[in-house]
């Protein structure tokens, strides 16, 4: 209790700070409106702040890019990547994480409620699904694709729900480079609004699509998504 009312304040403090126009991180006063910007999604900023009001922020940072050189980087944890619904989160931050050679320790969250566990592990997520969209994106230099690499990322990780045959025999021959980045990326289903009819309001079958395409996101790495395009170009029809 002690320790969010102290987050409370320090958030406080950040907001009003914030709304006198000293929000500048150059402004050297050290205090930064982690709070913004305000997403468009309530739920997305309600889970932001509770990441922030726990404390997460100060070693993870609200994006998760570690700025201290101490902290786990949850960007490109792998073990954190394979987190489902809080499932391996939940557990770590109930427990603690103790000291190692290279990262200070992490103190246990046991007071947490189960509510505020997933608002963390949601904000996690997403910003995970963000960083790792920017990365990519803003990879400008890499070896060649690898389409031998390609292929097997394909089974691995794709061929489960889409054949190479009747869903992507012509995605090579349809899209540029660019555009096929932006398929592998963010298909356009992710952002598209849910549907409202009755019939379609839910659709398991969509979500658990939604769902493991966010998944991929937030582990690609900019070579995995490289080799994704070479190979499926040189599956032209």
């Amino acid at each position: 209790m002690l320790r969010y009312q102290v987050c409370l304040l320090l958030l406080g403090l950040s907001l009003a700070t914030g709304m006198a126009g000293a929000q500048d991180v150059n402004s050297h006063r050290g205090v930064i409106n982690f709070a913004e910007p305000i997403l468009k999604d309530p739920l997305l900023q309600h889970s932001k702040e509770i990441y922030i009001l726990n404390g997460c922020v100060y070693c993870h940072g609200v994006d998760l890019v570690v700025r201290n050189g101490e902290a786990a980087d949850l960007m490109h944890s792998k073990l954190v990547g394979q987190d489902q619904n809080g499932n391996v989160i939940g557990p770590l931050l109930r427990a603690g994480i103790p000291q190692t050679p290279k990262l200070s320790p992490m103190p246990q969250f046991s007071d947490l409620s189960d509510s505020e566990i997933a608002d963390i592990v949601r904000w996690v997520h997403y910003a995970r699904q963000q960083g790792h969209y920017k990365e990519v994106m803003d990879a400008k230099e890499m070896a060649p694709g690898n389409a031998a690499a390609g292929k097997t990322y394909f089974s691995e990780k794709c061929a489960s729900c889409h054949s190479l045959e009747t869903d992507f025999s012509k995605l090579g021959s349809k899209y540029n480079k660019a555009e096929l980045e932006a398929q592998i990326l963010r298909p356009k289903f992710l952002d598209a609004p849910k549907s409202l009819k009755i019939d379609q309001t839910h659709d398991s079958k969509l979500d658990a699509a939604r769902l493991r395409h966010l998944a991929l996101l937030e582990n690609y790495t900019p070579e995995d998504v490289n080799n994704l395009i070479v190979f499926l170009q040189s599956n032209k029809q």
